[in-house]
């Protein structure tokens, strides 16, 4: 079984979560935070109006971490925003080839183990998020087996070969309810169940 998603940020403007939900769409992974202490603004009222709308929601964080230290703090950041929330999708480390980041080739997955340790020393459950060909060859593809993976490749074929739970498969697709283009995923797991059994992310 598959579940389609979308992930939005305030770049999307204002969304009417009324007509998402209606249109097929299961959860929503919405950006919350940025670098060491930037946060989304429209992040708390996309979480409430996704939840309202009946989808289940993650929450990612986009990271120009440099150094393990950095990785630390930005942790701390998304934790920060998310909590108090109801969260029942994953929390997301996004990490990306961006001006930060392509300094530190050789340190991304030192980077990335940091950062989503943290969120599981939380009590959340953690995953990574970057394209197909960052997570190939920038990453060591075997020391993030422990870890949920969302890879994305816009295309009409998945082809990275390496387990992984969550498929963005365009980043332009038009969704009702939304100005613009948006983010289409397909989720391969039941991760709310998994997160609900496991006791994970303090939903009590």
């Amino acid at each position: 079984m598959s579940y389609n998603g979308i992930d939005v940020s305030s770049y999307q403007g204002s969304i009417n979560w009324s007509s998402v939900g209606k249109h097929d769409i299961h959860f929503a992974i919405i950006r919350a935070s940025m670098g060491q202490t930037s946060r989304d603004t429209r992040f708390k009222t996309n979480a409430a109006g996704a939840q309202a709308a009946g989808l289940k929601v993650g929450a990612y964080h986009f990271s120009y971490a440099t150094s393990v230290a950095q990785a630390h703090t930005e942790a701390k950041n998304l934790l920060a925003a998310v909590n108090g929330l109801k969260i029942t999708y994953p929390l997301v480390l996004d990490y990306e080839y961006n001006s930060s980041t392509a300094k530190v080739l050789s340190q991304w997955t030192s980077i990335a183990i940091a950062f989503l340790e943290d969120l599981e020393n939380a009590g959340y459950f953690a995953m990574l998020y970057s394209d197909k060909n960052s997570l190939l060859n920038r990453f060591n593809p075997k020391l993030l087996t422990p870890y949920a993976i969302w890879v994305a490749q816009w295309a009409s074929v998945n082809t990275y070969p390496n387990p992984y739970g969550i498929w963005q498969n365009s980043g332009g697709d038009s969704v009702p309810g939304i100005r613009g283009p948006v983010g289409t995923n397909i989720s391969y797991v039941d991760y709310a169940g998994m997160i609900r059994r496991a006791g994970l992310n303090h939903l009590g």
